[in-house]
């Protein structure tokens, strides 16, 4: 077993003996046949040797190959694998022996010990000899002899290998050439091979077609070792030279190409194959008819174009095309990025259409099978989109109502409108409400819209938003539509109103006081140019300029008064349009307003005019005697503006008071709520601390409101007498407070308690506080009622005095010394007279009632005494007799105002028990309807009757000549029938009044009809009662006669009036109407657009007049 073990390490020694020389031969071999490669290849590439030369090479090659192979390579694997004779153990041993010196003898004398005993196994000596050789083998065990042969000595041979190896790669990438043709050459030895040319042609430009009539560039380049430096091509039997391009390119240009052509190219005696150039056919758009049907609602008409594909159309338009080909097998289109096919209707005439919805542009493609698609034709559609329909609208408010408001403006489309709507909603609401109004015509158009909102009822505070909006007639897309900026329409809150309210009295408050300042002012400057005016004879530029100011203070008092009286309507009307006050605030606003209406009576309008004529004159009498009856209307002007400031203070503080009395009471209502949720401990503790403390707060606003409303009352001429709460206030403030402590101690019980005790001293101080105003209220009217019934008794004793004085006159000559005692007289009723304007202005302060004639009448009476007390002075007995005259005309008048005024207020006393039936409208009072023609009419008769009688009376005694009580009963009689004719005109003159508010002008013919009155009523006042009188008598009643017919066709027109459909018309709105269409109108003439003006530039134009329309 021992010496197997070492047989077979000899084994492993051979085999990787044999494995070590078959590596080393594949080494060397690999470098021998890479050698002889390069040397092959590299003589057969430069000696370009025949057939017979490469075939000996070839097969020498081979034959040192296998031999190679075979000695250095195969032979060892054989013997690896054991074929073959290989080397014996001995061999083996001494090759070991060689690397192993110190095993060298032991492993030889093993191997021969072991041969002996194989010689002869039978010998007596063979135990002997085994034992030596296992002692051998076992000194030999340890000893690797594979070891003996190392591989990596072989690495000295692969560095001889790589280096022709790496000779050969770099040959392939520098020039692969020499191995690659060498080796083709020499594995086809056979084969006869030519010299080649040292350079090719290769054709660049490829392939070789070209469309007929244009250019070709046909491009070769030159592959070689030799580039040359001309190049030819022959075409034709002509030889033209190449075009040298950069480096090896060489091109030569084929002018417009028509047929197909052959030809070579040539260089340095080397030619290249004959290459054919064909000459194509190009496809293309022979012509074309285009077709544009405009959509039905835009009212274009439709538009055909011929050979000319750019185009405008409006949106929606249908496009068709009929297109005519040559040289194409199809035809394509492609309209923006979408490919269209159109249909081929005959052989080369095509169809296709297309609905144009945006701007695109599209291109013809013709094509053919040779060239396909060689060119294209590119045109655009130019699409104008359907634009949203433009509005402008301007609002505005009425100066009157703040509810009713106007719209005008312009709407603007391309085409046209579907619809035209005024939108409302609630704020914070998707609900919209739509009042459609008439559909706009035509492409422009004006708008003019009314609205009211007094239809809808909005409570304190509560907002509504509100715009107009109108639609296109668009049929591609649907109606759009274009709505101007949202408006909000907002109620005011009581507080607001309150404040509006507080600001606007001020504000007329103050104009009213700077007014009296203006009026005092002109008054004194006009005594002033009176004085000097006495003292010229002639006016100089200097007089003129200053009557010039003073006619322009005049002008600036009317308009001042004008503005107040305005602002105070429109004060009245806004607040009664949010906050509908009482009838009886209502009543008094009424009064006040008629009173600031009056201010400026129209007898001194007059006047101021008369003046502006005279100026021009510059006649100083005329100044003069215009100056002195400017006097009377001026003071009375004074006194007017002071009654109506201390009107307006008063009806300004009972406003304010009545507001307090309900302010307390609502108050009182909280507090009482408050006081069942406490006892009922519905909320929190801290919450009702929370409410009870904006109470104890609101009271005491209430009482900073009270003591406001005292220092008012001190201000007022005639102060009101206002309860003294103090001891109330306190007590209510008390009980609040306590019960904002117990709350705070959570006495619930308690704290309620104390707040209903709260509420009902609220109440009670509440009652207390508007039964006082309404007793002093009273108690006042009873007063002034009294003090109207003394002044009336007086003004009629006076003009019965004046009559008395003026018949006893009429009889004195002037000689006559009683005539002194009559002047006494005229003195003495003087100062009666002054005694009763003091009281009647003092009166007129407070009662409402009294016409602002009142102290007009009055100064004239002073006047006229005055100018009757200076001809006293020269007894000019009939200038005193025309004075005296006009005093007791104006007595008269007096007389008649006073009475009438006492019967309103009691009338207005009667109104106030429930159940009167002399009221003018059942449960309150208010203004008088007018009383109609007919009714004037039947008074006037017997008006008549009776003048008829006394002009025969005065013709009786006349031819008596009877005088003394008589006269005096007769001059009775003509008074009351002077005042009765006076009460007539004044009903005349309020029926037109009432006919003209709506300025319609239909009272103009009453308004003659009372001018006739007091011709006929001075007649009466002057005893001229002749046949003039009595003409002047039937005329007035046939012209009521005719206002009485008027009066009944006007009925009738009223009751068939319609009230549906008016949209909140204001009785101003048709003049403002009729102003803006006027003004749409004018600018309308201007709007000339020619109609074949293509839609692009119309609707510029149309912009452009639109801007006119802001403008």
């Amino acid at each position: 077993m021992i010496y197997n073990s070492l047989i077979e390490k000899l084994d492993a020694f051979i085999r990787k003996y044999y494995r070590n020389q078959a590596l080393r031969g594949s080494i060397v071999a690999a470098g021998v046949v890479t050698v002889g490669f390069l040397i092959l290849t590299g003589i057969e590439f430069l000696g370009r040797f025949g057939v017979l030369t490469r075939t000996v090479l070839f097969w020498g090659f081979a034959f040192l190959v296998a031999v190679v192979l075979l000695v250095m390579v195969i032979l060892p694997l054989l013997k690896l694998f054991r074929l073959g004779r290989i080397i014996s153990h001995e061999d083996a041993s001494r090759i070991v022996g060689d690397h192993f010196p110190e095993v060298r003898d032991k492993l030889l004398n093993t191997l021969q010990l072991s041969g002996q005993m194989n010689d002869d196994p039978h010998s007596g000596n063979n135990d002997l000899l085994i034992a030596s050789v296992d002692q051998k083998i076992s000194e030999l065990s340890p000893i690797a002899f594979t070891k003996a042969i190392d591989l990596s000595e072989n690495l000295v041979y692969l560095k001889y290998t790589l280096g022709p190896i790496l000779v050969l790669i770099v040959i392939l990438l520098w020039r692969p050439l020499i191995v690659s043709e060498s080796t083709d050459r020499l594995i086809n030895h056979r084969t006869s091979f030519e010299t080649p040319a040292p350079f090719r042609y290769e054709v660049v430009s490829v392939p070789l077609k070209a469309p007929k009539g244009e250019r070709f560039n046909f491009i070769v380049k030159i592959v070689g070792s030799s580039i040359p430096s001309t190049v030819f091509l022959e075409e034709g039997g002509n030889r033209y030279r190449m075009e040298h391009l950069v480096g090896d390119m060489f091109r030569y240009t084929f002018t417009s190409l028509r047929l197909d052509i052959d030809f070579k190219c040539s260089a340095n005696g080397w030619d290249s194959p004959v290459y054919t150039l064909l000459a194509l056919p190009v496809p293309l758009v022979k012509e074309f008819t285009l077709v544009a049907d405009p959509p039905g609602y835009t009212g274009l008409e439709q538009v055909t174009q011929y050979n000319n594909g750019d185009i405008v159309v409006a949106e929606g338009t249908s496009l068709s095309w009929e297109c005519r080909v040559k040289d194409a097998d199809l035809l394509r289109m492609r309209v923006g990025d979408s490919l269209v096919t159109p249909k081929n209707i005959t052989g080369n005439v095509f169809s296709a259409s297309w609905r144009s919805m945006n701007t695109l542009p599209y291109w013809f493609i013709p094509e053919n099978d040779d060239l396909g698609a060689v060119d294209s034709m590119r045109y655009s559609i130019r699409v104008i989109a359907d634009r949203r329909p433009v509005i402008k609208v301007e609002e505005s408010e009425d100066s009157l109502s703040r509810k009713i408001f106007y719209f005008s403006g312009s709407v603007s489309d391309d085409y046209g409108f579907s619809k035209l709507a005024f939108a409302v909603r609630e704020t914070g609401k998707k609900l919209v409400d739509y009042t459609i109004i008439d559909r706009p015509s035509g492409k422009n158009d004006n708008i003019f819209f009314v609205w009211d909102f007094k239809d809808r009822e909005l409570g304190s505070g509560e907002t509504l938003e509100y715009w107009m909006e109108v639609w296109d007639n668009d049929g591609v897309n649907g109606a759009k539509s274009t709505k101007t900026s949202t408006s909000v329409f907002s109620a005011p809150t009581k507080q607001d109103l309150l404040a509006e309210r507080d600001e606007s009295d001020d504000e007329i408050s103050s104009n009213i006081e700077d007014a009296v300042e203006r009026a005092e002012e002109l008054r004194r400057e006009m005594e002033s140019f009176k004085e000097r005016l006495r003292e010229e004879q002639e006016m100089d530029w200097q007089d003129k300029k200053a009557l010039e100011e003073l006619l322009e203070k005049q002008e600036e008092l009317k308009n001042e008064l004008d503005e107040v009286k305005k602002a105070n309507q429109i004060k009245n009307e806004r607040l009664n349009e949010f906050s509908p006050q009482n009838e009886r605030i209502m009543e008094k606003q009424e009064e006040l307003q008629k009173i600031m209406n009056d201010v400026m009576s129209e007898e001194l309008r007059k006047l101021y005019e008369k003046m502006q004529e005279l100026m021009e004159d510059m006649n100083p009498d005329e100044l003069q005697k215009q100056l002195d009856k400017m006097d009377v209307g001026q003071d009375a002007l004074e006194k007017e503006l002071d009654r109506a400031l201390e009107q307006f203070k008063q009806l300004e503080w009972e406003v304010k008071m009545e507001e307090l009395v309900e302010e307390l009471r609502e108050l009182a209502e909280k507090q009482d709520d408050l006081a069942k949720k406490t006892e009922g401990e519905e909320l929190p503790g801290d919450q009702l601390k929370k409410e009870q403390e904006k109470l104890n707060d609101s009271f005491d606003e209430l009482k900073e409101k009270m003591n406001e409303l005292e220092k008012d009352n001190t201000d007022l001429e005639n102060p009101n007498p206002m309860l003294d709460s103090q001891e109330e206030e306190n007590s209510i403030s008390e009980d609040q407070k306590e019960s904002t402590e117990d709350l705070e101690k959570g006495k619930e019980k308690k704290a309620a308690e104390k707040q209903k005790s709260a509420a009902e001293k609220m109440k009670d101080l509440a009652q207390k506080m508007e039964s006082m105003q309404m007793q002093s209220q009273e108690e006042s009217e009873e007063e002034d009622m009294e003090a109207l019934r003394a002044l009336l008794e007086n003004i009629i004793t006076l003009s019965f005095d004046e009559e008395e004085l003026m018949a006893n006159l009429r009889a004195t000559e002037s000689q006559d010394p009683r005539y002194v005692t009559h002047g006494k007289t005229q003195r003495f009723l003087k100062d009666g007279s002054k005694m009763v304007a003091d009281s009647l202005f003092e009166l007129s302060l407070r009662v409402r009632q009294l016409a602002s004639a009142v102290n007009r009448e009055i100064g004239l009476v002073n006047h006229h005494m005055d100018k009757a007390l200076v001809g006293f002075a020269d007894r000019r007995t009939s200038e005193i007799v025309t004075n005296q005259q006009y005093v007791m005309t104006s007595f008269n008048n007096l007389a008649l105002l006073l009475d009438e005024a006492l019967k309103q207020m009691q009338n207005k006393q009667e109104c106030k028990n429930p159940g009167s039936g002399n009221c003018n409208k059942p449960g309150g009072s208010g203004s008088k309807p007018s009383p109609k023609a007919g009714d004037i009419k039947k008074m006037q008769e017997a008006l008549g009757k009776k003048l008829d009688q006394m002009k025969k009376q005065m013709g009786e005694n006349s031819n008596k000549g009877e005088s003394g009580k008589k006269g005096q009963g007769m001059s009775k009689q003509l008074a009351e029938m002077a005042a009765q004719q006076a009460a007539l005109r004044e009903m005349a003159k309020q029926r037109a009044k009432d006919l003209n508010e709506d300025g319609s002008g239909e009272g103009n013919d009453m308004k003659k009809i009372a001018q006739e009155m007091e011709e006929l009523e001075r007649d009466i006042i002057n005893r001229n009662v002749d046949i003039s009188t009595l003409e002047r008598q039937r005329d007035i009643l046939s012209r009521l006669l005719d206002a009485e017919e008027a009066d009944r066709i006007r009925g009738e027109k009223n009751e068939r009036k319609s009230r549906v459909g008016n949209q909140g018309l204001h009785p101003d709105s048709p003049q403002m109407i009729d102003y803006l269409r006027n003004k749409a109108n004018e600018l309308e003439l201007l709007r000339t657009v020619p109609a074949d003006l293509v839609p692009y530039y119309r609707d510029k134009v149309n912009d452009y007049f639109n801007t006119l329309d802001v403008e």
